[in-house]
């Protein structure tokens, strides 16, 4: 599991329980984040999201067809 599916998987558990403390591995390292509000964390989580989408995206692999 990457980072960034580390991240998303904490931020959407954290949301979940109504908690504002987050805490994943990054890198080997624990950390924890603290967010002012649940409405930080859901906007980074869609911000998290929309990057994971686009790695994704550029992982596909394009296939061109010639006639």
């Amino acid at each position: 599991m990457s980072s960034i599916d580390d991240r998303i998987a904490a931020l959407t558990e954290a949301i979940a329980m109504g908690a504002k403390r987050v805490t994943f591995h990054s890198g080997g390292t624990r950390r924890e984040v603290e967010y002012h509000s649940l409405k930080e964390m859901q906007d980074l989580l869609d911000r998290l999201k929309a990057e994971q989408a686009l790695a994704q995206r550029r992982k596909s692999p394009i296939i061109l067809v010639a006639n």
